[in-house]
């Protein structure tokens, strides 16, 4: 019986595991080719904002028409090629769709090439300038979804296009919030046509100095 686990030493083994992923969130540096980039942890706020939704991959930032794509997404459904959760066109910037009951409409992003570069910011003829000017900050809050690479390291490129976007942001008063995506936990907004239980609150960074 000596060689069997005590109660309070596999408390302690529990605690300091927990310890460690707590460090490492807190951390939450990400590296890519010698660069590192500091991001704040996700954390969900309520709020009375509405979100206005991005896409990141590579550096390329995509403004997500809602109005477009559920409406996309819901010829898709009535013609059946929504049917079984399988991926289907949604005729938006190379964006594929998927219908889930409990997530709403998934997207994943396949060729970046025809959005916009984050390098535009700022140009008073770009698209992404318009897209981000746009919005209200007694209305609205932007929210990213920023891709990282499927072999498990981020993509750089992506999170540097989503900081300069949240500084961008920052200088017109708009709260920004963000989540990693990828094809396996791709980006997803709820609507309660696509999905009952669909229950995904969009967080933001309440701090704007």
């Amino acid at each position: 019986m000596k060689n069997l686990i005590s109660l309070d030493s596999l408390t302690d083994i529990v605690s300091n595991s927990v310890g460690i992923l707590i460090i490492f969130a807190v951390i939450n540096l990400i590296h890519d080719n010698n660069k590192t980039y500091q991001l704040e942890i996700p954390i969900e706020h309520r709020t009375e904002l509405s979100p206005a939704f991005f896409m990141i991959k590579n550096d390329s930032i995509l403004e997500m028409d809602t109005d477009v794509l559920f409406s996309n997404a819901t010829v898709q459904a009535t013609s059946g090629a929504a049917i079984n959760e399988r991926l289907f066109t949604l005729d938006y910037f190379d964006v594929l769709g998927k219908i889930d009951e409990g997530k709403g409409v998934s997207f994943f992003a396949r060729d970046t090439a025809t959005w916009p570069k984050f390098q535009e910011l700022g140009k008073g003829n770009s698209k992404l300038t318009t897209a981000l000017n746009k919005l209200d900050a007694n209305k609205q809050f932007a929210f990213f979804f920023v891709y990282d690479s499927n072999d498990g390291e981020a993509s750089g490129n992506g999170f540097e296009a989503f900081r300069e976007a949240r500084e961008y942001l920052k200088t017109r008063r708009i709260k920004t919030g963000w989540r990693p995506v990828n094809d396996e936990a791709p980006a997803n907004i709820c609507q309660d046509h696509f999905g009952k239980r669909c229950d995904f609150l969009p967080s933001y960074l309440g701090d704007i100095r």
